[in-house]
Parts: structure tokens; C-alpha cells; sequence
């Protein structure tokens, strides 16, 4: 998608388009998390699906309000838009470590969104929250309530998605030597 986008919008736009995706799929996300849990599956992988088709259904939704909502400047999970501004000034600006600090954000927020709604598939197939994430993680965590999109987003955060964002990173560059 970057590169979709480094192609589509002007280096000054492209920053701020990378952000406001971010914060598209963080708004679409939590629109639908409270309906997300309302029907059951036999299986993670079909409840996935349908979890993604209700994604697109639900960013429709966003679509016209998205910028409202960005200057609103509410939280979304665990971020709101004003952490990046300076960013986006600064990379609008052609500071190549300011693109490369939204590029990394952009795929670290795309990999925690992931994982939620792979997370979320397994609850509503049948797998309570906390098992859910040891299956995901291969980390047993201590029982806790899990109630809210922050909540699941944090705890993936704790356990290593930045990690594996940062091993990933690293075998891009070793491939590119």
C-alpha cells in the first residue's frame, strides 16, 4: 500500500495519507468492536472472513467522517492524531527519517490490527480471550478482563508484535544487501 500511495499523492500529501490510514483502520476497528463478539463461529478462519467483510462494510462508514474525526483529535486505542502532526510537518518537509518513523508506524499499527481481528476470530470461534492469545503469541499471560480494543492492542504490543516488526525490517534490509 505505500508504495500505492508514494505513487498516488505528492511527497508533501503522502505523510499524512499514510497516517490517516492508520487512523482508518483504528476508527473502522473500534466501530465495529462492539458488535464484532455478537456471533459465533465453528471456526477462527471462517469467523475471520467474515470479520474482514464486516471490516469493509464498517470503513465505508468511516469514509466520510474520517477527517472530522481526525480533527476532533479523540483517542483511538491508545493514539490520537495530534502524537503525529509534527511528524507529518517534518516528513511533508522531505525529512526522510520523519517518512521512515510513519512508514515503521504504519506497519506496526497494521500488524496490531491484524492480530485483533485474528484474536477476535478465535473468541467468537469458540476460544476464550486469554487462550486466544497464547495461541496467537505462544505466551501464557495471567487472566484478565479484555473488554476493549486498547486493552487487546496493548497486551499484543507487550508481547512482541513490535519485535517481529523489527525482525521483519531486518530481513528486508539483508535481502536488499
Amino acid at each position: 500500500m505505500l508504495n500505492t500511495w508514494k505513487n498516488r499523492y505528492q511527497s508533501n500529501e503522502y505523510p499524512q495519507k499514510v497516517v490517516m490510514n492508520v487512523f482508518y483502520r483504528k476508527y473502522t476497528i473500534e466501530k465495529m468492536w462492539t458488535t464484532m463478539f455478537n456471533q459465533k463461529y465453528s471456526d477462527w478462519q471462517t469467523a475471520y472472513q467474515n470479520l474482514k467483510l464486516k471490516y469493509g462494510q464498517v470503513s465505508q462508514e468511516i469514509v466520510p467522517i474520517l477527517e472530522r474525526k481526525l480533527q476532533s483529535n479523540g483517542k483511538v486505542s491508545t493514539i490520537q492524531y495530534s502524537d503525529f502532526t509534527t511528524y507529518i510537518k517534518s516528513a511533508a518537509a522531505g525529512n526522510q527519517e520523519a517518512i521512515k518513523g510513519i512508514e515503521y508506524t504504519y506497519f506496526l499499527h497494521r500488524i496490531f490490527d491484524e492480530l485483533v481481528l485474528i484474536w477476535a476470530s478465535m473468541v467468537v470461534s469458540g476460544e476464550n480471550k486469554i487462550d486466544a492469545i497464547a495461541k496467537i503469541t505462544r505466551v501464557i499471560i495471567a487472566d484478565m478482563p479484555i473488554n476493549d480494543y486498547a486493552t487487546i492492542e496493548q497486551i499484543f504490543d507487550q508481547l512482541g508484535a513490535e519485535q517481529y516488526l523489527q525482525t521483519l525490517f531486518m530481513k528486508e534490509l539483508q535481502n536488499q544487501l
